[in-house]
């Protein structure tokens, strides 16, 4: 088997069965380890057979994947697109998308009140700021 073959196994196995993102963090782990070992002298030949079966590679990321949604209470359902945010706190993104929207209606609403409250008062004391100014200037 060649590292290719190895490869498109591994990901041929995952793929469906876990995040599309896994897949590739996987995939790109192994590339990653057996061109190191290349590198450091062994041949791929010797690098493939230490790793093993492509396939039990999987189940074993598998499962661990399987384990985690367990820990964070989530079901394979509601994992996909999944941002930043949504992986940092294991919710799904439309969540956060929610929660900054309302997050900046509440700033919205807050300026809005101060400047409400605020105006009223200053807007009389800058009229007469400028008038006393004006008639100073005058003499």
């Amino acid at each position: 088997m060649t590292r290719f073959e190895f490869t498109e196994k591994l990901r041929k196995a995952l793929s469906g069965r876990v995040n599309y993102q896994i897949v590739n963090e996987n995939v790109a782990y192994y590339e990653m380890y057996i061109d190191t070992e290349i590198k450091k002298g062994r041949s791929e030949k010797e690098v493939l057979s230490e790793l093993g079966d492509p396939r039990l590679l999987a189940r074993t990321i598998i499962d661990t994947a399987q384990e985690s949604d367990k820990v964070y209470g989530e079901e394979e359902e509601g994992r996909s697109g999944k941002h930043l945010f949504g992986r940092i706190l294991h919710l799904p993104s439309w969540v956060f998308i929610l929660v900054l929207l309302l997050i900046f209606i509440l700033i919205l609403n807050v300026v809005g009140f101060v400047i409400a409250t605020v105006l009223p008062v200053a807007l009389p004391l800058l009229v007469i700021y400028y008038v006393i100014r004006y008639f100073r200037r005058r003499k």
